[in-house]
């Protein structure tokens, strides 16, 4: 069984981050990535990583960067990442819908917000009934 060759500078049990497209979209102020993460012995990289690696790579703070989709094939220690970059965070905080919001946060953080989402929610059936 032959090991598939990796490419230059990649290596085993790090993280290597390549961006591969970017499309600047000015009507809404963004920057539209596609980057390759390659992760040979280790497992897919969290968003919140992904999220840094994209901002250090463009050269922006990550809370105008946003995470949208991550493809892994299966065996490739290769994953594709597709993520939003905002000239303004507040333009990102303002346009990007709330489950993409709540997947590019600390999971400690994006749970407190969904309860507080679900008691909001209660409290507005009870206040109804």
């Amino acid at each position: 069984m032959s090991v598939p060759q990796l490419p230059e500078g990649v290596e085993a049990g790090k993280i290597s981050f390549k961006l591969l497209n970017i499309r600047e979209n000015k009507a809404i102020g963004r920057k539209e990535v596609i980057a390759e993460a390659w992760h040979v012995g280790l497992p897919t990289p969290s968003r919140l990583q992904l999220r840094e690696e994209v901002a250090k790579a463009i050269g922006v703070d990550a809370k105008q960067v946003y995470v949208l989709r991550v493809i892994t094939e299966y065996g490739r220690h290769r994953s594709t990442v597709e993520a939003h970059v905002y000239d303004d965070p507040n333009t990102g905080e303002r346009l990007e819908p709330l489950y993409v919001k709540l997947r590019n946060m600390p999971k400690e953080e994006a749970k407190k917000f969904r309860e507080e989402m679900k008691k909001r929610k209660s409290e507005k059936k009870a206040v109804k009934k």
